[in-house]
């Protein structure tokens, strides 16, 4: 998991923001929006030489959208050449881990990376309140804090 959080914080550094929508205009993947069934919120897929496209549920809100933009940007930076059709069709990928992994880089990309000084400081937030500012599931954010805390226990495994 640290190398997504790694990724996700390089590409803050190096494009000035956290917007998964203007990541993928300086990536160049396309993001289009279309009617698609009530459980499809987004999906992706790379086309052969032109990049890939990210396609949003056109019925979703501003921050579902932002935050299904920032899952499917997971998918395709971090399971390159993986296409939704790809997945249903092969039963030996473990598709709960690759969706645990685009959760996780959204939740990196999306929750603050002030928070923890900020509880460290102020009442700290809980896990519901967290997910509510920063438009995400609150799996996505409990994936998030839990590595946090991992990394902080090596951290202090390592003193």
């Amino acid at each position: 998991m640290k190398r997504i959080e790694n990724l996700a914080h390089r590409l803050v550094e190096r494009y000035g923001t956290s917007s998964p929508f203007e990541l993928c205009d300086y990536l160049r993947i396309d993001i289009l929006r279309a009617d698609l069934p009530a459980a499809v919120r987004g999906l992706c897929f790379q086309k052969r030489a032109d990049g890939s496209v990210i396609l949003l549920n056109r019925g979703l809100g501003a921050r579902e959208s932002r935050y299904c933009c920032a899952h499917e940007l997971g998918h395709v930076l971090l399971h390159p050449g993986i296409n939704a059709q790809v997945m249903a069709d092969l039963t030996n990928l473990c598709i709960p881990r690759l969706e645990r992994e685009a959760d996780f880089f959204a939740a990196c990309l999306l929750v603050d990376p002030n928070l923890e000084e900020w509880n460290r400081n102020f009442d700290p937030l809980t896990v519901q309140q967290i997910a509510c500012l920063a438009g995400l599931p609150e799996k996505a954010v409990r994936l998030r804090l839990d590595a946090e805390e991992k990394n902080r226990l090596e951290g202090f495994r390592k003193k």
